[in-house]
């Protein structure tokens, strides 16, 4: 949604960046801003407590975890699709290749790639228009990507970018389902709960 706010831009990518970096401040990550996306690159360790993380982080659709390569050969290609499907399932590839020196057309490498899946992993079928596994290949100037079906977030706009509110929290979901969808719209909250014995339980 960010796409909505224009000449705002790049101040709710600014936030986002500083509630991403707050969420992994343990993995050290480093963020590289891309005008539709960014790249996160974590140690391959914290890969997955990272990507549970980010998909809980509002102003994400998508996380995919990528895989990068200085050898953009047909060879390494084709190995690292490999391991991005199993057999008995259908696939598509998909290539996008913004460096226009790459001698190899994008539906060319996506037919060589699709061919090799299907030579050496068993039971494998192609479905261009409802794949279960989407391979997504692209061809930069710095080396390739590679991934394939991303893993959806929280969506909305990233938290503190449209102002501060205060949120009483009662003893019922409400006041929780509230706060959440209200946080997804950006504003960043504070909460405030009375207890107020016996007409609530400790346990609310």
């Amino acid at each position: 949604e960010l796409t909505t706010k224009k000449d705002n831009r790049n101040f709710f990518i600014n936030t986002l960046v500083k509630n991403i970096e707050r969420v992994l401040s343990d993995f050290n990550p480093v963020i590289e801003k891309d005008y539709f996306r960014m790249f996160i690159n974590v140690d391959e360790e914290y890969l997955n407590e990272s990507v549970s993380l980010l998909t809980k982080v509002f102003g994400i659709l998508e996380v995919c975890i990528c895989y990068f390569s200085e050898d953009k050969s047909l060879d390494n290609i084709c190995e690292i699709s490999k391991n991005l499907i199993v057999s008995n399932t259908t696939f598509k590839v998909n290539t996008n290749r913004s460096d226009k020196t790459y001698p190899t057309p994008s539906m060319e490498l996506s037919r060589k790639v699709g061919a090799f899946l299907l030579k050496n992993i068993d039971n494998l079928k192609v479905d261009v228009h409802n794949p279960n596994v989407l391979i997504n290949i692209e061809i930069r100037r710095e080396g390739v990507y590679v991934y394939n079906n991303g893993i959806k977030g929280s969506s909305g706009y990233p938290t503190g970018t449209l102002g501060k509110g205060l949120l009483m929290l009662s003893g019922g979901i409400d006041s929780v389902v509230a706060g959440y969808l209200t946080m997804k719209r950006g504003v960043k909250l504070d909460f405030l709960y009375f207890e107020s014995l016996p007409h609530t339980s400790l346990e609310a």
